[in-house]
């Protein structure tokens, strides 16, 4: 297993709850389909979203200083240029770890990508 891979499986072996920031209520978007199929497979996801009240049946934080309980491990669908903002956020929030998700980057995807 290479050093990236046990990575990976430390990090989701050690949290049971996932903040998604950007979680989408379209289901066709990652960033509402990779938080299903985590969900689906035990973690419980708190969404952060300024736009959504509920996603995944779950109660929905317009911001990461919202999340009523520690933050751990926090799975971000924003796009590149807004990651530092988002990961000082996170720090500020508590957070112990960080996984930026990869967005598309084709001209087609730009539009649609800016608004989870």
């Amino acid at each position: 297993m290479s050093g990236t891979d046990s990575t990976v499986e430390q990090i989701l072996t050690s949290y049971d709850t996932i903040t998604v920031v950007g979680a989408s209520t379209v289901a066709a978007k990652a960033a509402h389909s990779v938080p299903a199929h985590m969900q689906r497979h035990g973690w419980r996801i708190i969404p952060v979203n300024p736009h959504a009240d509920r996603i995944l049946s779950e109660p929905v934080y317009r911001t990461l200083a919202e999340v009523p309980e520690q933050v751990g491990l926090v799975d971000l669908f924003r796009p590149s240029w807004q990651a530092p903002d988002f990961a000082r956020q996170a720090v500020a929030a508590g957070a112990t770890a960080l996984w930026p998700a990869p967005l598309p980057t084709t001209p087609g995807c730009s539009t649609s990508r800016t608004a989870a």
